[in-house]
């Protein structure tokens, strides 16, 4: 079915909703007490040199048990720990407060095996506001996290995999007497028109001595690895070991998806952690005349989306629960944007588990499609999203260049439903100002299809059809009447 909708709406904030902390995040700090008593402060592990990782598990979890069970933590913190070369401190994070010490123990009812017996590192019990604290979504979730406080999710690696990232040069302990430290790109990711996008970076000191200036070099990412140097910049302060600060380079111009390239090349003592990468996604452009097109995943009373323009003014949108969407099912919409220039497009899941429903296996994988259109045209297919990626809201940028004509599509002339309130049966009334195919279809309020009825292609004139409605409970319904590509909505009272 296709809505046109043309009527300003209301306003919304465009955000991308997150899931687990990204690589690169400066960890959260915690303090909390082991099960022998000890009480734990990250940051003062890491101030002190040390590298830490931190296991987040629940003793149901039967992936976090076999991890466990593998050895690799233990045998990582034999090596590198208090009792070998003293670089590495390891912790088990219960992530489940409902869990008890006798789960722990392997005696619960919630539990994979006893935990405690031969682990050599900390454990410690209740740490769900921790868990939350580092926005883990999953068991098990485990973190490396460096002297310098950046974080990495090294998840569950081999023994080699784990010391690849302790070793690597973003993850030792400062040791050198000038040691810039390039940490993330945070600057613009999407830019529309000609205007440009600006670009930042995160700059971290990881020396031993105070870091008072460095330039950094911008450069775009070409075919075959290749790069083409765009600009640079000096930047010029005082940053104290591990201190760190966002430098605001230059502006520059994108064409489509661009890779950005940020290395320092002034004087410094480590070269191995002296260049990131930003990308910066240019606008799709699109004419004005959009068909929107959806499928639903398992759990559709949580999907959506919004158009707002340039000052976020909502001007078409499908809010969640808004209509009675059925799971795994493809709809389409019809939209018109009122002028040129950019627009965001916000698809939304209320659930928060993107287009991807765990219930229903792979049959609950949806996607997102927007078509520029010439009349019933699809002219180009200018947008497609589907990713299993977990999140609330995820935004995309669209730039219309070009205004095009729409078919008329005022199919019926007016349509009407008698008698209304009914007992039994009721008569739908139509009038079609051209052929055109028609389907009704009646919906509990609660959004359930309870009635679909075909009528096939109709040529114009005035049409009326009888509906038996006498099977169905007392109370309000929904009837929808589809008319080629538009649909338009009655409220039908039963008694």
């Amino acid at each position: 079915m296709k809505h046109a909708f043309l009527a300003l709406l209301s306003a919304l904030t465009v955000h991308l909703g997150m899931a687990q902390l990204p690589n690169g995040t400066i960890s959260p700090d915690f303090t909390a007490t082991d099960l022998n008593g000890v009480e734990h402060n990250l940051y003062s592990y890491l101030d002190s040199g040390y590298q830490v990782i931190v296991d987040f598990s629940a003793t149901w979890c039967g992936p976090c048990w076999n991890y466990h069970q593998g050895g690799v933590l233990e045998e990582l913190y034999n090596a590198h720990g208090p009792n070998g070369t003293n670089e590495l401190r390891v912790f088990f994070i219960e992530g489940d407060d409902n869990t008890t010490q006798a789960d722990l123990e392997g005696t619960g009812s919630s539990t994979a095996g006893d935990w405690i017996t031969g682990t050599p590192y900390p454990i410690i019990d209740n740490g769900g506001s921790i868990f939350a604290d580092f926005a883990c979504t999953y068991y098990p979730t485990i973190y490396t996290i460096c002297p310098n406080k950046i974080l990495t999710e090294s998840g569950q690696a081999s023994l080699a995999g784990h010391e690849t990232v302790l070793n690597s040069a973003t993850c030792m302990p400062a040791s050198l007497a000038n040691d810039a430290l390039l940490m993330d790109y945070v600057g613009e990711t999407n830019a529309c028109g000609d205007t440009p996008a600006a670009l930042a970076v995160r700059l971290m000191n990881n020396g031993l001595d105070t870091l008072t200036a460095c330039t950094i070099q911008v450069s775009k990412l070409l075919p075959f690895n290749q790069t083409e140097v765009v600009g640079s910049a000096d930047w010029e302060g005082e940053l104290g070991t591990y201190d760190f600060t966002t430098v605001d380079l230059l502006d520059a111009t994108v064409d489509g998806e661009t890779i950005f390239v940020f290395d320092i090349v002034s004087d410094d003592d480590n070269d191995g952690n002296n260049s990131t990468q930003g990308t910066v996604l240019g606008a799709e452009e699109v004419t004005n005349n959009l068909e929107v097109r959806m499928k639903t995943d398992g759990a559709p009373e949580q999907l959506g989306w919004t158009l707002s323009d340039a000052s976020g003014t909502v001007v078409a949108s499908v809010l969640p629960g808004s209509e009675p969407l059925e799971p795994t099912t493809e709809y389409t919409w019809d939209v018109t944007l009122p002028e040129l220039g950019c627009y965001v497009l916000t698809l939304l899941d209320a659930g928060g588990d993107g287009l991807f429903n765990n219930a229903t296996s792979m049959d609950g994988v949806g996607f997102l499609e927007v078509n520029s259109m010439d009349g019933e045209t699809a002219v180009d297919q200018d947008l497609f999203y589907q990713e299993l990626d977990a999140f609330d809201e995820v935004s995309f940028d669209l730039e219309v260049t070009d205004i095009t004509s729409v078919q008329d599509m005022a199919l019926t002339t007016g349509w009407d439903l008698f008698p209304n309130p009914t007992q039994d049966r009721v008569t739908v009334d139509v009038t079609l100002s051209q052929t055109a195919p028609v389907t009704v279809t009646l919906f509990s309020l609660t959004g359930q299809q309870v009635m679909n009825v075909v009528w096939g292609d109709l040529s114009p004139g005035n049409h009326q059809r009888s509906l038996d409605v006498s099977h169905l409970n007392m109370g309000a319904y929904v009837l929808h009447m589809n008319v080629g590509p538009t649909t338009s909505s009655k409220i039908l009272l039963h008694q």
